[in-house]
């Protein structure tokens, strides 16, 4: 199997896996070590910046939802631990 295929199948994998908002960041961040180490296209190159760009707001929107939560009194997550899939 090629590096590109392997690459791939490990990011179909790994996105089926994504549940919390630190599963989103280090998925992202293995994308960006794929295109760094050549696993993935060089066309895929340009997404660096757009992808380093959504970890950001993931952390910042975590964030924002921590501050509001411990505001109102409510129990906040762990960072990294924000469910993005039912519950809270």
């Amino acid at each position: 199997m090629s590096s590109n295929a392997s690459a791939s199948n490990n990011t179909a994998t790994t996105a089926a896996a994504i549940a919390t908002t630190g599963d989103l960041r280090q998925f992202l961040a293995t994308m960006l070590l794929g295109i760094k180490n050549g696993d993935l296209s060089v066309d895929k190159a340009s997404q660096i910046t757009k992808m380093a760009g959504q970890i950001n707001e993931s952390f910042y929107s975590e964030v924002k939802v921590a501050r509001t939560r411990k505001e109102a009194g409510q129990a906040v997550d762990a960072l990294g631990q924000l469910k993005l899939k039912g519950g809270s």
